[in-house]
Parts: structure tokens; sequence; C-alpha cells
């Protein structure tokens, strides 16, 4: 049903009623928020549960530490969902884009002996790490490209289109990577949803995840300026006034609150999800049939 009422309708419904509890203040409490996140993403959590199962109860991903340290498990439960995917097909091309140390991609490269995957970075230097300090072979049908994902310069109709964790706009670029090309499969899990835009402002909250990213981001926004010149981490084409990025969207919210949201992603599962679900509007916008949950997109072309 991509692009069709039904799944835009759902994902905007769900948007909408996000916003709604993100304008009446309730974000911050995680109980609070738990009860409104499955109540207002059930649908979209039952449907990618009937299609991919194998993820605990628990409906969405939250703001907290335990949150952030089951995202390498995530990355795990995706791969098995690609190579599911893609183990019985003739092969073809898989990209990564954004792979700073290669990992996922030679782990997937093992898995699928038959794909040629091709990791890409804007940073060569991680991926050469890596290389030297595994005691893994690197798999015959792994190849590496320097590449930047705003830009990117790859030749080659991919595939699949898979992405573990890209900072901010970086998944969205890696989203419109899929879309330019009329890849057929995209997977992927979004990260960092406090910097869309280029946003390194984070509300201030009590808790010690907020401390602590809120320090990391601070840290960052000091490269920032050096990092911007270098086309690292922020691109133009995704500057605040971009966002939201799906037309459905634009009918509920505008790009000032969207900074706002993102300003209070680091202490609210709402807020993510808020994100999340244009990023899902903007997939099925363009054509794609889309589950998501908890940061976690697969999306296929309709057929």
């Amino acid at each position: 049903m991509a692009g069709s009422k039904d799944q835009l309708e759902t994902g905007a419904v769900a948007m909408e009623g996000l916003l709604g509890e993100f304008r009446a203040g309730n974000i911050g409490e995680r109980g609070v928020e738990k009860i409104r996140l499955k109540h207002h993403l059930g649908e979209l959590t039952q449907r990618w549960d009937e299609r991919f199962p194998g993820l605990s109860e628990e409906p969405c991903a939250y703001s907290s530490f335990k949150g952030i340290s089951r995202r390498g498990w995530q990355d795990d439960y995706l791969k098995g969902i690609i190579v599911r995917l893609l183990e019985r097909s003739d092969g073809g091309l898989i990209v990564n884009p954004v792979c700073v140390w290669g990992r996922h991609a030679r782990d997937l490269a093992k898995r699928l002996p038959g794909w040629k995957v091709l990791a890409t970075d804007i940073n060569p230097r991680y991926d050469r790490l890596y290389n030297r300090w595994t005691w893994n072979r690197t798999p015959d049908n792994y190849e590496f490209k320097k590449d930047d994902i705003f830009n990117p310069k790859v030749q080659g109709a991919p595939a699949a289109v898979v992405s573990f964790g890209a900072c901010a706009s970086l998944s969205d670029a890696v989203m419109d990577y899929a879309i330019v090309w009329h890849c057929p499969l995209l997977v992927c899990r979004a990260c960092c949803h406090a910097m869309i835009g280029g946003n390194t402002d984070i509300v201030k909250r009590p808790d010690f995840l907020n401390r602590v990213l809120r320090f990391q981001i601070f840290i960052f926004a000091k490269r920032l300026a050096r990092l911007r010149e270098k086309g690292h981490y922020f691109s133009p084409k995704y500057s605040a006034e971009h966002y939201p990025r799906s037309e459905a969207a634009k009918e509920l919210t505008n790009s000032d609150e969207m900074i706002h949201v993102a300003r209070n992603a680091v202490s609210s599962g709402i807020c993510r999800s808020i994100i999340d679900l244009d990023c899902y509007l903007h997939l099925a916008e363009a054509g794609y049939n889309v589950w998501y949950r908890a940061e976690m997109f697969v999306a296929q072309i309709a057929t």
C-alpha cells in the first residue's frame, strides 16, 4: 500500500497525535511517554511485528541509556532482516553509505557471498584502521570507496541501500540516495535526531542522559565550523528550512516547530518518533511500502 491513502493516513494520524502530545507538554517523563507512544504508534508497531517478528514487546525506543545500549542489538536484528530478504535473490549491489568502520558492511558481505557490498564514507581512515585491526579477513565481495553521501559520486544502481545509525541529516541523505536510484530495498536505523537541520541547541532537562548528550553535542559544536567546511555531517540541502521533509507533515507542522522538536529529542521518545514519522511519510510519498518501529525503517518499492 506504498504511497496509498491508507499508509499515508496511518503515518499522518500518528504524527498528528504525537505533535499534540508535544504541544501539550507531555514529553520528558518516560512513564507518560511510554503510554502515549504505545497509543499513537500502535498500528505501525503491529504492522512491523507482523512482517518482521522478533523484537521485544516494548513498542518503542525510549530515550534512555538502556535504549542506546540496544542499538547494537537492533543493528544485528536489521542485518538479519536484510539477509532474509536477499539471500534467495540472484545477487547484485548493496551500498552502505556512511559506513564509518565498515564493520556492518563486511558482516553482510560474509553472510551474502553472492552479493557485492560497497561501503562508502567521506573519511576513509576508519575503514583502513578497521581493516588493520581486525583478525577477520575482509571478504572478497566487500569494497570501500570514499564518497560524500550529500553529493554522491558512486555509480551503479544498488539493489539495496543499508545504513546503521547515520547521524541526523545523514540518515535523510541515505534515504534520498535510495529514492534517487529507485532502489528496491532500503533498510536503515536513524540516530542523533537532535541534530537535524544542523541543530546543536539542546533543551536542558535534569536526567543524566540529557546532561551527557548535551556535553557530547557541545564538544561536537566546537568542531562544527571546521567539519562543515569539509562537508561532514551537514549540508545546505538539509538545513532547518527543509524540515519537515514530507508533504503530509507540512500540513501538520512547520520548520520552526520541527527544530523545536529536535531540541527536545535527547530526552523524548515522542520527539524522536515525530522526526522519524516525517521520514516515514517522505518514503511513502516516494512510492515505497514502509515499515517503521523504534528508529528502524524497512522500505520496499511497491509492486
